[in-house]
């Protein structure tokens, strides 16, 4: 059995979801594929996103459904290993029902005319003549299926399922490593004490329970959080650490879990890496996980994942309309998006390397010397970059004096940040230059590597 389309979205997600909806409206025939039951769709997350996020998808016509709000969030409090020292980062935002978020979203797709194929499992792309047409996909019922497509979007999250099977002379093809990846479990629980402060989500830094990332403890009400970790992915491969045991361990049985009663839990992977090279190919597109499109240093990815379909749709809209879906043909994308998000997210990349190299010491260390303010951290972690007045440099240079250790290492950080933004700033224009410019990109990581003891990467 064949079915033609417009496009073939694989993934009813955040991401796929809304690029269908948003692609739909606009007239094209889509098709939203996904595994499970369309009922069951559900993706482990924090379940935290920014408020300027919510405005996005109210721009873009989507009347909100409040039952997918469980709080709203007033701000971040960020603690040192030790918890002797406490940041607070202001930032509204809110605290999602993950699950009627996801059925509110497949909803609004199949309201706009969208085919939601759920229980369809989706083996291979469909290449022909270096184009991408299309998906090959086991259905529920045994039997298969080729959905054919001038535009496949994957957004089957940080898998990739359609974009890694494609040969690695395709860009878009370039796999997610451990080491660019935090491996995370997490439990939605119901505690017996009334939380403090709900309306902030904490984040604490510790090598010891997260290794290489974090711990959190994010508030749904004053009885329910969600709270889990992630580590570092290079360390989950080399020394054999699991998320969930380390959860078992240190949270589970902790003064935050008091009373605790599962409602929900769940691990997965998440991506903390650059931009891939390129998010688009001869046919197809990436979008949210599958797309990389995802914060290095915190992991929020809702939010990044909205802003990658909405750019996706819109230059997926135009290459239909010119009758030229070529990889030059839906490369507007990869510009929009390194405009819009990209750039910011490489050189947090270039942050994350930083923070995953200190130690639980240095942490203290550097957080008590308080060498950035709270509202410079919001700047780092808002814009990727920092600007500062002579004075503020002088200041932050005399307390970098009280840990020289983390002071270079920053400095180190801050000057790379501001490196690799000038590569990206001469990201091409077409795909012609794409190699050449990836081989200055590789290169400049790998020296800053190198300074962080870290190995290098090839291409």
């Amino acid at each position: 059995m064949n079915e033609t389309y417009d496009v073939v979205v694989v993934g009813a997600g955040t991401a796929g979801s809304y690029a269908a909806y948003l692609m739909a409206r606009q007239g094209l025939k889509v098709a939203l594929v996904e595994r499970k039951r369309a009922e069951e769709v559900f993706k482990v997350t924090g379940d935290a996103i920014g408020e300027h996020h919510i405005k996005r998808l109210e721009a873009s016509g989507l009347s909100i459904n409040n039952k997918v709000f469980m709080i709203r969030y007033s701000g971040a409090e960020l603690y040192s290993p030790d918890l002797s020292v406490r940041y607070f980062v202001a930032g509204r935002g809110y605290g999602l029902d993950i699950g009627e978020w996801a059925q509110w979203l497949i909803s609004e797709a199949n309201n706009s005319g969208v085919d939601v194929l759920d229980r369809h499992t989706v083996t291979v792309p469909i290449l022909e003549g270096g184009f991408v047409k299309g998906v090959k996909a086991n259905r529920g019922d045994g039997t298969q299926v080729e959905l054919r497509a001038k535009v496949t979007v994957d957004a089957s999250g940080a898998t990739g399922v359609v974009r890694t099977k494609l040969p690695p002379q395709y860009r878009i093809s370039e796999p997610l490593l451990p080491e660019d990846a935090s491996y995370a479990y997490r439990e939605v629980i119901e505690v017996d004490y009334a939380i403090a402060n709900p309306q902030n989500i904490r984040i604490y830094l510790s090598n010891v329970i997260s290794p290489g990332g974090y711990w959190w403890f994010f508030p749904k009400s004053d009885k329910t959080v969600n709270i889990g970790l992630g580590i570092w992915g290079k360390l989950v491969k080399e020394t054999g650490l699991n998320p969930r045991s380390n959860y078992d361990k240190y949270l589970a049985k902790s003064e935050h879990a008091r009373g605790r009663r599962v409602l929900h839990a769940g691990g997965g992977i998440v991506p903390t890496r650059r931009p891939l090279p390129s998010l688009v190919g001869p046919g197809i597109v990436a979008v949210g996980d599958a797309a990389v499109a995802v914060n290095p240093v915190h992991g929020g990815g809702i939010g990044p994942a909205l802003l990658s379909s909405e750019l996706a749709s819109k230059a997926i809209i135009e290459a239909l309309e010119r009758g030229d879906v070529s990889e030059r043909g839906l490369w507007r994308y990869n510009t929009d998006y390194l405009r819009a998000y990209g750039i910011k997210q490489a050189q947090l990349d270039v942050f994350r390397l930083m923070l995953q190299t200190l130690s639980d010491d240095q942490l203290n260390r550097g957080l008590r010397a308080r060498i950035l303010t709270e509202e410079e951290v919001l700047e780092i972690s808002e814009k990727g970059d920092l600007n500062l007045s002579g004075l503020r440099k002088l200041t932050i240079a005399l307390r970098l004096l009280k840990v020289p250790d983390v002071a270079r290492k920053l400095s180190l950080a801050l000057r790379y940040m501001n490196e690799v933004k000038g590569i990206y700033l001469n990201y091409p224009q077409d795909p012609g230059n794409l190699d050449n410019w990836l081989v200055s990109l590789v290169a400049k990581y790998n020296e800053y590597r190198l300074k962080l003891k870290l190995p290098p990467q090839s291409i």
